[in-house]
């Protein structure tokens, strides 16, 4: 027997795992899609359904309560406990698929934060650019009398501040939190990667990745959706912008985070009759 013969042949190599980027994309918004509608529906039902017991009602009282009633069912603690868990699987998702599976540097979802005070800087500017561009579309709507009503769908109810703070917590920080790695950090940055190639790559990527962020919020006003979901796609423009100059995701979510804070304080210092109420 010959030397050779002793040797056992090599294994045929594992080939690697093949990263294709715009079908994992599409797959996690289908997932995202279904996981959001099921947890937007399961969490308010749940804490209705344990409050009517605790109130000694049955599921039959639900048929005669209004929005308010209804809200207060829910309240805050249910409202601030569904943006919680929407907002965990919004940072969960794309820190499994991009990090964990697809073995790409966190740096890939705009988790870098480099010369932090030039980051906060940059958050600051791009936060009031947020602001002036709400503020424009504000007057722009409410000259042709369109008002969409996004705050009568919050718990929000006069004297009740520990409520109104958490809310706050909740609205203007796990939310920006949550959609800016999302929004900017996963879906804008892996459009990028797909199309970077491609003339229209970049035009492609800022417009989908904020088409998206608009449909993410068509649900949140029954009346006037065009004054929420226009000023909501230039905004998702203005945060991809702040992502693509930047390279961090943190500069996005204090701009978002300024959006979202300013806007509540007006709208609770509304609530409590601390000034007459503004236009949403």
């Amino acid at each position: 027997m010959s030397n050779t013969e002793l040797i056992a042949p090599l294994p045929a190599p594992i080939p690697e795992k093949i990263v294709r980027p715009g079908r994992d994309l599409v797959l996690d918004l289908v997932v995202l899609a279904l996981l959001f509608l099921v947890v937007s529906l399961v969490v308010p039902a749940a804490f209705i359904i344990v409050r009517i017991f605790q109130q000694g009602l049955t599921l039959s009282a639900l048929q005669g309560m209004d929005q308010t009633a209804l809200l207060k069912l829910v309240g805050v603690d249910g409202i601030v406990t569904l943006l919680f868990i929407q907002n965990a699987v919004f940072v969960g998702l794309p820190v499994a698929r991009v990090i964990r599976l697809q073995r790409k540097p966190p740096r890939a979802i705009g988790l870098q934060f480099e010369k932090p005070l030039r980051l906060i800087a940059t958050g600051i500017g791009l936060g009031v650019l947020v602001l002036i561009s709400n503020i424009l579309f504000s007057s722009l709507f409410a000259f042709f009398d369109i008002r969409q009503n996004q705050a009568a769908q919050y718990p929000l109810f006069k004297g009740d501040y520990l409520g109104q703070f958490f809310f706050l917590m909740g609205a203007a920080l796990f939310a920006p939190i949550g959609e800016e790695v999302l929004f900017r950090g996963y879906i804008f940055n892996t459009l990028r990667r797909i199309w970077g190639e491609k003339r229209w790559g970049i035009v492609g990527a800022y417009g989908l990745s904020a088409f998206l962020f608009l449909l993410a919020h068509s649900g949140a006003a029954s009346e006037g959706l065009i004054a929420l979901l226009l000023p909501a796609f230039v905004m998702g423009l203005l945060l991809a912008w702040g992502m693509h100059r930047t390279g961090s995701l943190l500069p996005c979510v204090i701009a978002h985070g300024m959006n979202n804070g300013l806007a509540l304080l007006a709208l609770l210092a509304c609530v409590n009759g601390a000034v007459p109420c503004p236009n949403f």
